[in-house]
C-alpha cells in the first residue's frame, strides 16, 4: 500500500543566496502527521570535499553549519555556484540510513551514487534535464542489476494540454499586464500557470498503471509504494528531486 510524504526544508539558512548552505537540513514528513510530529527521516547537506564514507558522514552530522556570509565570501572566491552537495539521509532517531554522492563536482551532476548504511551501493540515480523534444528524466538503477526505476516530468496527457492551453494562457496573462498598466499597478492580479511538473517512477517491465514513486503536480507531495521501492532510495530520490526544483528548476 503506498504510503504518502512530503519533503520540507527545516529553515531558510542560504536562501538568501540562492545556494545550498552546508548543514541545511531538509524533512521527510509522513503526510497526515502535521508539522509538529517527528518527521520520518532527515536529510542534511554537507559538502562534497572528500567524498567521505557513510560513517564518516554520520559522524559529522553535528559540526558547526556554515553561515550565510561564509557561503557568500565562498561563492565570491570561487567565482561561480557551489558543487552539488552529498545527501546524508538519517532515520528519525538518527541512524545512518544511506547516503548520495554526486559523481561530478558540478553544480548539477547527472549522476549519482547511492550507498547504504555500510557504505554497500544500493542504486545509482541518473538525472537527464529537459531538452527540447525530450522531458526531464530521473532513473534509479538498483546496485542488484534489477530492471530501473524511470520516472518522467509530466505525462504525454499534461504535455498536450499544456500545448493546447498556451495560446489561451498567453492571451488572459497578457490581458492582465493589459489592465495592470491601464490602472497604473492598482489592479495587479497575474494569473499563475506553469508547464506540467508531476513525476511517476515506473519500474521497466511492471504491470500497466504500476508507481513505484508518485510526486504530485498539484499537492507536491510524494506517494511511495515500499512493496515495488526500497524507502532508502524513494527518499534519496526524493531529496535529490526536491533540491533540484528548490535550488535550480
Amino acid at each position: 500500500m503506498a504510503t504518502g510524504f512530503t519533503v520540507d526544508i527545516a529553515s531558510a539558512d542560504g536562501m538568501r543566496t540562492a545556494e545550498w548552505t552546508v548543514g541545511e537540513e531538509f524533512l521527510i514528513r509522513r503526510n497526515g502527521r502535521g508539522e509538529d510530529a517527528e518527521p520520518a527521516a532527515r536529510v542534511r547537506l554537507l559538502a562534497p570535499e572528500g567524498q567521505e564514507t557513510t560513517a564518516e558522514l554520520a559522524a559529522s552530522l553535528a559540526a558547526r553549519p556554515v553561515t550565510v556570509a561564509e557561503v557568500e565570501e565562498r561563492l565570491r572566491l570561487r567565482g561561480g555556484g557551489l558543487p552539488h552537495p552529498v545527501l546524508a539521509l538519517t532515520d528519525q532517531d538518527g541512524t545512518a540510513l544511506a547516503t548520495v554522492l554526486p559523481e561530478e563536482r558540478v553544480p548539477w551532476p547527472r549522476r549519482f551514487r547511492v550507498r547504504d548504511a555500510e557504505d554497500r551501493p544500493l542504486a545509482e540515480i541518473r538525472h537527464a534535464p529537459a531538452r527540447f523534444g525530450r522531458r526531464c528524466e530521473w532513473r534509479i538503477e538498483p546496485a542488484d542489476g534489477g530492471d530501473p526505476y524511470v520516472g518522467r516530468r509530466g505525462s504525454v496527457g499534461g504535455w498536450l494540454v499544456f500545448a493546447l492551453a498556451f495560446p489561451l494562457w498567453l492571451v488572459i496573462f497578457l490581458g492582465c499586464l493589459l489592465l495592470s498598466l491601464v490602472t497604473f499597478g492598482q489592479v495587479s492580479e497575474m494569473v499563475v500557470w506553469g508547464y506540467p511538473r508531476s513525476v511517476i517512477w515506473r519500474r521497466r517491465g511492471a504491470p500497466p498503471g504500476s508507481r513505484a514513486l508518485t510526486f504530485g503536480h498539484l499537492r507536491t507531495d510524494y506517494h511511495h509504494d515500499p512493496r515495488q521501492l526500497d524507502r532508502r532510495l524513494a527518499y534519496a530520490q526524493a531529496a535529490l528531486h526536491y533540491f533540484d526544483a528548490m535550488h535550480h528548476d
